[in-house]
């Protein structure tokens, strides 16, 4: 169980994210939309980790997590 989600709209701090997380030795998926983290949501095994902006790209962590 190393896959994280990252959820945000900017594509800096996406890329930052992503470095940070591979050197650590995770996986991380990083997406903008609300689409798409729910597309990556779906393919996730139990216990992953997700990390999101308050607002991204069409929707935002509180609609993510209800969903």
């Amino acid at each position: 169980m190393n896959k994280i989600l990252i959820v945000d709209a900017s594509d800096s701090d996406r890329r930052l994210m992503v470095g940070l997380l591979t050197r650590a030795g995770y996986e991380p998926i990083a997406v903008e939309t609300m689409e798409a983290a729910k597309d990556e949501v779906a393919k996730l095994p139990s216990g992953a980790v997700i990390v999101a902006a308050m607002k991204f790209v069409r929707g935002t962590a509180q609609k993510l997590t209800n969903w």
